[in-house]
């Protein structure tokens, strides 16, 4: 996890980069959750009317807060009769997002490949289209997920802590035990390339809805 100090645009909350292991499978969405999966769950849509948005069953559902996303899981494994389904950890999160990489983003160092991979600022805040797109559109990783760079921050179950990479477990970390901010990856459809790095990191309050940039992706523990 992390970045190394050399990397180009890395903050100093991605420090210390510091090895992780991951001891129990578990599946995550090839896909962000769209506003038709959360409209099927929740019969609501927190997106309607608000800017930044496009209205569309196959686009991220957005306008929805980590407590939102507990409510929206809670429902699933409700249904499913057994804690199925939550938010990934920040860990769980990078290692599917780097793919078993090293480099700045899952397909490698070139910035000028980015745009197959990402819809960021170049390619979607900066011509006009701000707001996010259609899941899927573009390649997907070499693990075959999609959007893991841009389209919309996804939030993460952990609490954020700055400098939780310092002491944090070896083995299946969880994040702080409290804090004030739950963790957010990926980056969004209006950052720059380097917010969009498989290493950089974001946070934002629980009950926090403040535009159409934040979704999330599911995890199903097998």
């Amino acid at each position: 996890m992390g970045s190394p100090s050399s990397e180009p645009g890395r903050s100093s909350a991605e420090g210390p980069q510091h090895e992780v292991t991951i001891s129990q499978g578990f599946y995550l969405g090839k896909f962000e959750i769209t506003q038709g999966q959360w409209e099927a769950v929740m019969g609501t849509t927190p997106w309607s009317g608000k800017d930044f948005v496009q209205s569309n069953p196959n686009h991220p559902a957005v306008w929805v807060s980590w407590d939102d996303m507990q409510e929206f899981i809670g429902r699933l494994n409700e249904a499913a009769g057994e804690e199925l389904f939550r938010l990934p950890t920040e860990a769980e999160w990078e290692y599917a997002a780097r793919a078993g990489t090293t480099t700045r983003w899952s397909f490698g160092d070139d910035e000028s490949q980015l745009g197959d991979y990402a819809w960021y600022f170049a390619n979607a805040w900066d011509v006009g289209e701000q707001y996010a797109h259609e899941v899927g559109m573009k390649l997907p990783s070499p693990w075959g997920l999609y959007d893991m760079h841009g389209n919309v921050w996804e939030w993460c179950q952990d609490w954020w802590g700055t400098n939780y990479y310092s002491s944090s477990p070896s083995v299946d970390p969880i994040g702080p035990a409290t804090g004030e901010a739950r963790v957010l990856r990926g980056g969004g459809y209006f950052n720059i390339a380097q917010r969009v790095r498989s290493a950089d990191r974001g946070m934002g309050r629980p009950s926090d809805r403040p535009y159409g940039g934040r979704g999330a992706r599911l995890l199903r523990i097998q």
